[in-house]
């Protein structure tokens, strides 16, 4: 097993007891770039063929001495924002509604349910369909689509090096039945045989729950986790539950409206 760097958070620095993070020198980013941890040169690719191997596991993402892994999983494990922006938008334009990408990308830590909720008290707007009505036309949109969901590489490298090494869990805000029924498209699919999501718990993202149950599930304490996360209120629930974090929007968002 070779020698594991330091932790590394990145715009976050290196965990601290607390969970929240210290910057890093200049220098030392600089130092750990320059160093990462290969893959195999013969292997797998992420669709089950045999192919040399060229990605890395970034120091970037690298979790130090975590005790366990907890990846949030639209934006963060699955490159699926752009599908998500299309079939909630199409399930308010049934209702006459515009969603704004911006607005959209902005708070994809939120739940479905929670950003109809949160768009109609913006806007003063009067829903046709209750909540939970235009979240099941959103998922059943979604779902046509499933099979086109791809893992981000980069994340991908990070599940593949720590697999049997530590326990990892998937920590979302999305609905059980959408990650599951997309789960099994995907080549990472035996790795996890833990799963939360917002059906488990009272309270979604910046809450801290969904990440305090997984953490309970693996059997790993809080302080002993380290986060993967894409969105602000998935930082912001990480932090309260307090765990390490490490934020992959720089390595693994797209501009809005751009497809893989």
């Amino acid at each position: 097993m070779p020698p594991s760097p330091a932790p590394y958070m990145h715009a976050y620095g290196s965990s601290t007891a607390a969970g929240r993070a210290a910057p890093l020198a200049e220098a030392e980013v600089g130092r750990m770039r320059s160093r990462p941890e290969p893959w195999p040169s013969i292997g797998k690719d992420a669709y089950g063929a045999t192919v040399r191997i060229d990605h890395h596991l970034l120091p970037e993402l690298h979790p130090g001495d975590a005790g366990a892994l907890l990846f949030d999983w639209d934006g963060t494990l699955v490159d699926s924002q752009r599908a998500n922006y299309v079939a909630l938008a199409g399930a308010l334009a049934e209702e006459g509604v515009q969603l704004d990408q911006g607005w959209f990308d902005a708070r994809t830590g939120l739940s479905s349910a929670e950003m109809v909720r949160l768009l109609a008290r913006e806007g003063g707007l009067t829903l046709r369909r209750p909540v939970e009505e235009i979240v099941a036309d959103r998922d059943e949109r979604f779902l046509r689509t499933a099979h086109e969901i791809r893992v981000h590489p980069e994340i991908e490298a990070v599940v593949s090096s720590f697999h049997g090494r530590l326990p990892m869990a998937v920590a979302s805000g999305g609905a059980r039945r959408v990650i599951e029924m997309t789960l099994r498209h995907l080549p990472i699919r035996h790795r996890f045989g833990t799963v939360v999501t917002r059906d488990d718990v009272e309270r979604g993202k910046p809450a801290p729950d969904i990440f305090l149950r997984a953490a309970k599930l693996v059997g790993v304490p809080p302080n002993r986790c380290t986060v993967y996360e894409d969105s602000d209120e998935g930082i912001a629930a990480a932090q309260a539950a307090g765990m390490a974090i490490i934020d992959v929007r720089p390595l693994t968002r797209r501009p809005s409206g751009t497809s893989a």
